[in-house]
C-alpha cells in the first residue's frame, strides 16, 4: 500500500499519519506545493492525504496552483482512490466535490470540541470516535456539505467539521495528525495567524491542552486501520 500526500507549507507534514503509515511498512511520497514539485500519476499511489496550509481554496491569485490540486483530487475521487483531507485538504476536497468555499463567521484555533452526528455511530469508520472530542483547530475557511455527503461531526461555530462522501472519502476540518512529539512546534509556526476571538486560543492555552493530541492520535489509529481494512474487502 501506498501513500501520496500534498503538503502546502513547510511543517504541515503526514505528522502521526506518517508513524502509522511507518509501523505497517506502507510506502509513502508527497508532492509540495511550497516548493513547486510535480504531481504523480494516479497509478503510483492508492491513498491521496490532502494535509493542511495557510493559504485558502479561494486564493487563487497568489497560489494559482490550486486549480490544478482541485482537479488532480476531483479526478482521484472519481477513480475510486482513498482521499483524506485535513483543515485546508478538506476544504480542497469539499470543492473537488463541488460545495462551496467560504469565509467562516469567526476564527476558530486551539482545542475545541467537536460533536459527532448520530449517523457516525452506525458508520464503519466514524463509529470509533466518542460523542465529543478536543481537537486542534486552525481555520478562518469553512465549506458547505458536499452533494451525497454524510455530515459527521460539527462544532459551536463550524456546520461542518468532518464528512465522508461515498465509501473511499473523509474529510476533517480539524488536525488529527499532529502528534505529542511536534506539537510544540506546530503551534509555534502558527502563532503568527491567531486572531482574536470567542474561539481563539493563545500558544500557552493550546500548550496546556496539548495532552488531546494523543489521545486523538489513538483514536485515529482506529480509524486509520479501518479505512485501510474497509478497502482490502
Amino acid at each position: 500500500m501506498h501513500i501520496h500526500y500534498f503538503q502546502h507549507d513547510h511543517f504541515e507534514d503526514l505528522g502521526y499519519i506518517g508513524e502509522w503509515a511507518a509501523s505497517r511498512h506502507f510506502g509513502t511520497s508527497v508532492t509540495r506545493f511550497d516548493k513547486a514539485q510535480k504531481l504523480p500519476q494516479h497509478t503510483d499511489y492508492d491513498w491521496l492525504v490532502v494535509l493542511g496550509g495557510k493559504m485558502g481554496v479561494n486564493d487563487l491569485a497568489e497560489f494559482p496552483w490550486i486549480t490544478e490540486e482541485i482537479e488532480f483530487i476531483r479526478h482521484a475521487v472519481k477513480l475510486g482512490k482513498t482521499v483524506i483531507g485535513i483543515c485546508l485538504g478538506s476544504q480542497l476536497v469539499a470543492s473537488a466535490l463541488g460545495a462551496e468555499v467560504y469565509r467562516n463567521k469567526e476564527p476558530e484555533i486551539g482545542f475545541w470540541p467537536v460533536t459527532f452526528s448520530p449517523e457516525s455511530a452506525s458508520d464503519s469508520v466514524f463509529r470509533h470516535f466518542p460523542a465529543e472530542l478536543n481537537v486542534l483547530h486552525v481555520h478562518f475557511d469553512t465549506f458547505k456539505l458536499p452533494k451525497n455527503a454524510i455530515k459527521m461531526a460539527s462544532s459551536a461555530i463550524t456546520p461542518h467539521q468532518a464528512f465522508r462522501y461515498k465509501q473511499n472519502v473523509f474529510a476533517f476540518q480539524f488536525h488529527f495528525e499532529v502528534a505529542p512529539v511536534n506539537v510544540h512546534g506546530f503551534i509555534r509556526e502558527i502563532t503568527p495567524e491567531i486572531a482574536e476571538g470567542r474561539y481563539s486560543q493563545n500558544p500557552e492555552e493550546m500548550i496546556s491542552l496539548s495532552v488531546c493530541c494523543a489521545i486523538n492520535n489513538q483514536i485515529f489509529e482506529k480509524v486509520l486501520d479501518e479505512i485501510y481494512l474497509s478497502g482490502t474487502k
